[in-house]
């Protein structure tokens, strides 16, 4: 789960045990053909991983993964999903976004829907968090909320527009920035949704990603 959000855990044990089938993300699936260098270090963390259906696919992919939820139902979700990947390693955190200092150094972070939950108070000094955590040559891929998202009033979730989304990857290399905007589905019923969906990289050490 994400951070500060109200809805409560039974809400979102439902949500997991909804979407749990479903295929990873095409989005994980893209950063992780962008990944495909032999010497780079397999280690990621999977932001908010739900019930653990793109932290399957990183360890499917031989990466060691840590993945991090606020939800119990969460991360028993995963811990079930890593005994079926003994080759690799899983590691689990039960937190709050805004608690966490610092996360390990990461070849690739993944922030599949999840950072917009962290409050905005908070945003800015956990986004520096990620930045920190990645390596040179490391990605960083997952979603934002855009300013015309029918939630873009709720103070505690964190909104951007087009241009401050882009704004926070100025020392990345972008290889995917996509705007949807569509009336779907949501926990809360229909809505409409506004989000940027990235994948960028973080420069390597000798100035080329």
């Amino acid at each position: 789960m994400h951070c500060n959000d109200p809805r409560g855990p039974s809400r979102w044990t439902a949500y997991y045990e909804q979407h749990r089938a479903r295929p990873a993300s095409s989005l994980l699936r893209t950063a992780l053909g962008l990944a495909s260098n032999p010497e780079s270090i397999k280690k990621a963390v999977d932001l908010g991983c739900g019930s653990g259906i793109e932290t399957r696919a990183l360890l499917q992919a031989g990466w060691d993964v840590l993945a991090i939820d606020r939800e119990p139902a969460a991360i028993e979700m995963v811990h079930a999903i890593g005994l079926d990947h003994p080759a690799v390693k899983l590691e689990t955190a039960t937190e709050r976004f805004e608690s966490l200092e610092s996360l390990p150094p990461s070849s690739l972070i993944h922030a599949g829907m999840s950072l917009p939950f962290c409050h905005p108070e908070r945003f800015e000094k956990f986004w520096s968090v990620v930045v920190s955590a990645l390596l040179p040559g490391g990605i960083f891929v997952g979603q934002l909320f855009g300013d015309k998202d029918d939630w873009a009033s709720d103070p505690a979730r964190t909104f951007h527009s087009e241009s401050e989304a882009r704004a926070l990857f100025e020392a990345f290399c972008l290889k995917t920035f996509e705007i949807q905007q569509y009336d779907g589905p949501s926990m809360r019923g229909r809505k409409h949704w506004h989000r940027f969906d990235v994948i960028a990289l973080k420069p390597a050490l000798n100035g080329f990603a």
